[in-house]
């Protein structure tokens, strides 16, 4: 059993350390905060405004932001919210005297958990590793997706994200991405076989990103309709939805004793083309 003293001393610590917090809530310079935020990201992406809305201590040690939202002024409908986001050190790295973050957030639905590495001395410029997972994701809820492809998909999601950042632009980082999408929806500007919209009960990806484009080595779409499996490139442009395709792959027909195709898609994400040879 504890000494009375010693629980005393505990106590007194426990006491103490609770009026900070306190303290620190109570006291907190959110503006300041806020601002210094918000003007960090746009240094560091300046195709990007980042706009906070509550900025809050939290416990364990960080930041809760709520709600964020990142504006493209380029194309002001395209927007990417969470509903929430807490940020978090991490305590190793900032002993070695590297900035290290935990971020977890509520977003479409959804919850995405992530982690930043920098790899310079006490400071955030430079080269960085991020990674994260997510699930849960509602496409259809996602203004930033429904104005990039000019269609408004429908889907879940859920996968992980890695990315590597050698310090230059962003554009020369290195990444890889895998995910699944359950219950697709797919409207069609052009009806394909008589359908106005595709559906997939499931789509798997694994995608990789290399000097400024996508590398798809496995891209497949399960219908009851259809079924396509591709593979091949996209050409990322400042303007996504101007990015290009470049896609080979086979479609099969289960409903018409599995015929199969094969398929090429071109153009760009906001107008793909399809050939059918």
């Amino acid at each position: 059993m504890m000494p009375k003293k010693t629980r005393a001393v505990v106590g007194y610590i426990l006491a103490g350390m609770a009026m900070l917090v306190l303290f620190l809530y109570l006291r907190f310079p959110e503006k300041i905060v806020k601002d210094f935020i918000e003007s960090a990201a746009s240094a560091r992406c300046p195709g990007i405004r980042l706009s906070l809305g509550t900025t809050r201590p939290a416990i364990p040690p960080g930041l809760r932001l709520e709600p964020v939202e990142a504006v493209f002024p380029a194309h002001p409908g395209a927007t990417l919210r969470a509903d929430r986001l807490t940020v978090r050190p991490a305590w190793p790295p900032l002993f070695r005297g590297r900035f290290a973050f935990l971020t977890e957030a509520e977003s479409y639905g959804g919850r995405i958990r992530g982690r930043i590495d920098f790899g310079n001395i006490l400071t955030v410029k430079g080269p960085f590793t991020a990674t994260a997972d997510f699930g849960d994701i509602r496409l259809e809820k996602c203004a930033w997706l429904r104005e990039t492809l000019a269609r408004q998909a429908a889907g879940t999601l859920k996968g992980s994200v890695s990315f590597n950042h050698a310090g230059e632009s962003l554009r020369n980082g290195t990444g890889d991405l895998t995910f699944t999408l359950s219950n697709v929806n797919w409207p069609l500007t052009e009806p394909l076989f008589g359908f106005s919209r595709l559906d997939f009960s499931r789509v798997e990806a694994t995608i990789g990103f290399r000097n400024g484009s996508l590398k798809i080595t496995e891209l497949f779409l399960d219908g009851n309709r259809l079924k396509i499996a591709l593979k091949g490139d996209v050409i990322l442009s400042d303007n996504l939805p101007e990015s290009r395709i470049d896609l080979n792959g086979t479609l099969e027909m289960p409903g018409q004793g599995n015929r199969r195709v094969k398929v090429a898609i071109g153009g760009t994400l906001r107008s793909p083309q399809t050939r059918f040879m």
